[in-house]
């Protein structure tokens, strides 16, 4: 076993599903030429804002106009502000101004769910997938050392963030990944 597959079973020794494995699940849809499928992603967090509200209808505009499906997943990300009911609420202030996803997190749909944190088995199998290429990393940065990465940042007017030189972890071998892993260090991907 290559140590970049090590790495990723390492992280993620419960993920057995494929790429494959998923193409099989979710098909391309059997759409016409030309049919777009658009989304909706509202977070649960409170009433229709108007700039949502347009949002959402070009979405719809762009797949009803295409033969196309539009769909609803509610992004519940932020679960310390979320507001129970709030996402039901969205999808009832839609339909009052005629917008219906043809797929929702209440109709359902054959590419679901459409729970962002209910698809987090999907992105495992991703994740998983995308270590094993060697296109993603665990990063061992403390918030401390991001913080001092982002200070530099400013002080040279660069625009901030974890790229380029910066990405310290981005150069760790897997061998040295997976040494940190079995020490306990705090990571993410």
């Amino acid at each position: 076993m290559n140590e970049r597959l090590r790495l990723a079973h390492i992280i993620y020794p419960a993920v057995t599903n494929s790429i494959a494995d998923l193409e099989k699940e979710y098909p391309k849809r059997q759409l016409p030429v030309g049919a777009m499928v658009t989304r909706f992603a509202p977070s649960p967090t409170g009433f229709l804002h108007t700039g949502s509200l347009f949002a959402s209808l070009v979405s719809w505009r762009f797949a009803k106009q295409s033969q196309g499906v539009f769909f609803c997943r509610l992004e519940d990300t932020d679960q310390k502000r979320e507001i129970s009911g709030s996402g039901d609420k969205v999808l009832e202030e839609l339909s009052a101004f005629g917008i219906v996803p043809d797929e929702s997190f209440v109709s359902g749909g054959a590419y679901g769910p459409y729970v962002q944190s209910e698809r987090k088995p999907i992105y495992d199998i991703v994740i998983k997938h995308l270590i094993t290429e060697g296109l993603a990393y665990p990063c061992f940065c403390t918030i401390e050392e991001l913080d001092q990465i982002r200070r530099v940042q400013e002080a040279k007017k660069e625009n901030p963030g974890y790229y380029g030189a910066y990405a310290k972890c981005r150069h760790l071998s897997a061998a040295e990944a997976i040494t940190k892993i079995e020490f306990g260090a705090p990571y993410v991907i």
